[in-house]
């Protein structure tokens, strides 16, 4: 089979198209032949060799993939030969950038026909990521006021939606005056640029100087520490990245100046096979399905051309999902 591998940690020019052996599923595990794979900001960190989680090179990466189910291993049940799918690769969420993956049975989401196969790649990580953030790791409904970094981002988009659907006010930032246009179109109250606007600033002024409920930031470095200062009494920052670079700044003394919280995120800890995952693999479906969750595809490219569609998505002017042709 043809695969993208990281030769050994660095820039774009470490991805190489190579041929491997196709992988054979074990017991509990199934063989997707993959139509798509989705590019994701955690591939950028696995391929420079930061990721928070060791990895070791040389690695096909990949966390999300679309395609048809090729192979069944034992003890597998509800999943047959042929079945139209899309898959989260499991809990190293590497090997999507590939002809052929092998994922935990668990982390399998079987595909609507009136999903196709490019939607179905572009959104396991980011809508389930986003479901969870508002479902199980907070609890957002009408009236709450969140301050979504990144809004112009894929898991920002999601956010966006989802919150404003439960008639939240949602605020965003974005990086640049080039992608506050779609979290607007897709529910965000207020979109701030921080490339021109203090995002403090501009915050507390548009929550009439009370602050917002919770931020969700996937920023990290001074972004995280001047986050704090958007918050109300006893709100909440969950971090769920650090896109920008790591932070350093006395936490303990900034929870301290308005009572607040923080919390980190890691969508898998929603654990696999439990109800609430289930839940939310329910409720992000069918919102897809039937169109209430739109995912905005910014770019599809061939398997062989990773490398330009890697540097397309560190450049940061992408708003909405990138993905790998692979079939």
């Amino acid at each position: 089979m043809r695969a993208i591998i990281v030769r050994e940690p660095g820039g774009v020019e470490q991805l190489s198209l190579v041929e491997r052996p196709a992988p054979v599923p074990g017991s509990g595990e199934v063989a997707i032949a993959v139509a798509y794979a989705g590019l994701n900001w955690g591939d950028i960190q696995k391929r420079q060799g930061i990721y928070p989680d060791p990895i070791a090179y040389p690695a096909i990466i990949g966390l999300e993939v679309s395609g048809t189910i090729s192979a069944v291993g034992r003890g597998v049940d509800g999943i047959v030969f042929g079945q139209r799918v899309a898959a989260i690769t499991g809990p190293k969420m590497l090997g999507g950038y590939a002809e052929q993956c092998v994922v935990p049975a668990a982390y399998v989401m079987a595909l609507p026909e009136a999903v196709p196969f490019d939607i179905g790649a572009a959104f396991p990580a980011a809508a389930l990521t986003a479901w969870h953030l508002l479902t199980t790791a907070s609890h957002v409904e009408r009236g709450t006021r969140v301050l979504v970094h990144a809004a112009g981002g894929a898991v920002g988009l999601m956010l966006v939606q989802l919150a404003a659907e439960r008639g939240a006010t949602v605020i965003g930032t974005v990086g640049s005056q080039a992608k506050r246009a779609r979290p607007l179109e897709f529910g965000a109250a207020h979109v701030i640029d921080r490339s021109s606007r203090d995002f403090v600033a501009e915050s507390v002024r548009l929550t009439d100087g009370q602050g917002v409920d919770l931020v969700i930031d996937s920023l990290g470095a001074g972004i995280l520490e001047r986050s704090f200062d958007c918050l109300r009494p006893f709100g909440r920052v969950i971090n769920i990245g650090e896109a920008a670079g790591e932070p350093h700044f006395n936490i303990r003394k900034k929870l301290y100046e308005r009572s607040t919280s923080l919390a980190g995120f890691e969508f898998l800890h929603a654990r696999p096979e439990s109800e609430v995952w289930e839940a939310g693999v329910r409720e992000v479906v069918t919102r897809v399905a039937d169109g209430r969750l739109q995912i905005p595809i910014e770019g599809i490219y061939p398997l062989g051309s990773a490398s330009e569609a890697q540097a397309r998505l560190e450049s940061r002017g992408v708003s909405g999902k990138l993905l790998l042709r692979v079939a």
